[in-house]
């Protein structure tokens, strides 16, 4: 492989600390086709001639310079090298075992660090989903979620209407702090005076309550409890699984209304239930797996108060993935692709700590009451911006090895992770091929459980990603449905 001379980008902190021997992440992205991909050749010459040029760091390597930084090296591209069609044996009536099985396979493959971190992967094997799958991996160190998701979204077209862009469903922004002018003519001046300055004194306090918690469990003298769907550092090294259950937006918004909350507080909330009564299971049975888990799951009782008891001083905490960008997803996504790269390129997310409720209920729309006030209290904080600084400046000052060893670290110590992805509201096809779902996840991250939001033509998809022997994830799906059936329910009746 030719590789050029000249002095390549570098990467930034985090961008590095991201692609260390202690963390290196990799994004999966799942597109499910209502056709086969029956011609390898025409994919080719999209990916030579649509593909790699959306960015240089497509066609390039990393490589550490004289003095130990991270460049993106340019280089040849062999496309073979990157694409891959793999067969199966033809004895099955469905694959979708067989492409869960190669997906865990691909998790816990490395990529080969001579070429471009990155691989498509076609499947043309149908399963109960779609006619063919197709797996796109790419190292976090070349972008994050809304990178590659904006790659993918420029290249689509609307099936009901090829000549117009997709849309995407309209983002609220949220103020911080409410700048609305006082009337000084008001009675109630002093009084409103009063109460800014008491939201802005609680800004402050939860802030720096969210910068201690982060810098605790960056140095490892904080984590959540020990629990059956929690495994220790180097969980990362072991086969997952996947499952998911989708929802219709209709729903959902229907529940939002009810509650008077966003939709990311509903489905939020749906996590909380559905996690709680899969840890109810494993604790009132003592196991954390395997057979006996699923008869228990079947014969479980309506009252567990003596397990909720249990679980109430238990600390269990979801790291809550946000990305920080400006980004209207109302704009033309070809125009921001190719006029705006320093926005689009690069990892610009934060996170948060979301303390997961464990509790009983009199009804399951408290989960949501619940998740509406976290999230609330959450966006009176600064902490994302605040801790943001705080990595940027230990990676400067200590180098990626270090941040990477924070950032795991931190990771490691809470018990899941929660992200979301915002896709287009109508159906869309790439070269004339309808996309019947799609999804994303990461591996490489030291957890055993994360759950992924993806909305889809009016359907939202929980992605479950979870270790085997740890969690599983056909039952926790099942179980997720149940609190959104429960949640659906009980907000029709308050309607």
């Amino acid at each position: 492989m030719e590789k050029f001379d000249e002095v390549g980008e570098v990467l930034s902190p985090s961008s590095q600390s991201l692609s260390t021997s202690k963390l290196s992440l990799c994004i999966q992205i799942l597109l499910e086709f209502e056709d086969p991909i029956v011609e390898i050749d025409r994919v080719k010459n999209i990916l030579v001639n649509a593909f790699i040029p959306m960015n240089p760091r497509f066609s390039s390597i990393l490589e550490n310079d004289e003095k130990g930084v991270m460049r993106w090296r340019k280089t040849t591209v062999n496309v073979d090298d990157h694409l891959f069609v793999p067969e199966f044996p033809p004895d099955h009536e469905s694959y979708d075992s067989v492409v869960h099985e190669y997906i865990s396979n691909l998790c816990l493959t490395p990529f080969d660090h001579s070429r471009p971190l990155w691989e498509f992967h076609i499947l043309n094997y149908q399963t109960s989903k779609a006619q063919a799958t197709l797996i796109i991996r790419v190292h976090h160190a070349i972008g994050d979620g809304i990178s590659l998701m904006s790659i993918l979204f420029s290249c689509v077209t609307r099936v009901d209407n090829p000549t117009l862009p997709p849309t995407f469903p309209a983002s609220k922004k949220c103020n911080l702090i409410n700048t609305k002018r006082f009337n000084c003519n008001d009675k109630f001046f002093m009084f409103k005076y009063f109460e800014k300055l008491w939201y802005v004194v609680l800004v402050l306090w939860y802030t720096m309550v969210d910068v201690m918690d982060c810098l605790l469990r960056m140095m490892g003298w904080m984590e959540d409890s020990k629990l059956p769907i929690r495994g220790p550092p180097g969980v990362e090294n072991l086969p997952v699984a996947i499952s998911s259950v989708e929802f219709p937006m209709v729903d959902i918004k229907q529940i939002r209304t009810c509650m008077g909350a966003t939709v990311n507080e509903v489905l939020t909330g749906i996590i909380f239930s559905g996690i709680q009564r899969y840890l109810q299971i494993c604790l009132s049975t003592g196991v954390d797996g395997g057979q006996h888990l699923r008869e228990a799951y079947g014969k479980r009782s309506k009252r567990k108060d003596i397990v909720i008891k249990q679980m109430k001083n238990l600390r269990v905490t979801s790291l809550a993935l946000i990305n920080k960008r400006a980004l209207s997803l109302q704009k033309n996504l070809k125009e921001m692709v190719h006029d705006n790269p320093e926005v689009i390129w690069g990892n610009h997310f934060g996170f948060l700590h979301l303390p997961l409720p464990l509790k009983s209920v009199e009804s399951s729309l408290e989960f949501v009451e619940t998740a509406k006030s976290i999230m609330e209290r959450q966006k009176m904080s600064l902490g994302i911006f605040a801790i943001a600084k705080i990595l940027g400046y230990f990676g400067r000052l200590k180098g990626a090895q270090v941040l990477a060893k924070y950032a795991y670290n931190t990771i490691a110590s809470t018990t899941m992770a929660i992200s979301n992805m915002v896709g287009p509201m109508e159906k869309i096809a790439i070269d004339d091929n309808i996309l019947n779902r799609f999804s994303f996840f990461v591996s490489g991250a030291p957890q055993t459980l994360s759950v992924h939001i993806l909305s889809y033509a009016n359907t939202i998809t929980l992605q479950v990603i979870a270790q085997k022997s740890y969690i599983d994830v056909d039952m926790l799906s099942n179980l997720l449905k149940e609190a959104f059936e429960e949640i659906k329910e009980a907000s029709i009746k308050i309607a």
